[in-house]
């Protein structure tokens, strides 16, 4: 898997995907991978070019927030999902895990969870947008 990310980001992220119970729940969705492609879906060509694991087909733009994007997507690995967190061009990193359950993915712009369609809300995190979820901002 190439995705880029910071040395202790990913055992970070795997422990955080652990602690929250990362597990594929069945009949889990995220409604932004349902829906017809459209221009802003398409990732940055440097998160396109140094993830090679991810089905750049399937990303979707889900929002932003302070100059933060963030992108869900597939995988090319089945029943998996990815979120992709971009602040700019050096900082980007993108997480992916069992489709269903949990994913947190953390870097320098802050720690983020996404959360399948219809579970509540994680506690002590901010709603970014339908799926993201900010549980610590570290431009601060």
């Amino acid at each position: 898997m190439k995705l880029k990310m910071l040395a202790t980001v990913p055992v970070a992220v795997a422990c955080l995907a652990v602690l929250l119970g990362g597990c594929a729940g069945s009949g889990a969705s995220y409604a932004a991978l349902d829906r017809d492609i459209q221009a802003s879906d398409e990732l940055p060509e440097l998160v396109a070019e140094g993830s090679t694991d991810i089905d750049a087909d399937s990303a979707r733009y889900v929002g932003e927030h302070e100059g933060v994007e963030f992108w869900v997507a597939r995988m090319d690995e089945p029943d998996s999902v990815c979120l992709v967190v971009y602040p700019n061009d050096t900082d980007w990193v993108a997480g992916c895990g069992a489709y269903g359950g949990k994913l947190g993915v953390g870097g320098p712009s802050g720690d983020y969870l996404l959360v399948p369609d219809g579970l509540p809300a994680p506690e002590d995190t901010t709603k970014l947008t339908d799926n993201v979820y900010l549980v610590r901002d570290r431009q601060r």
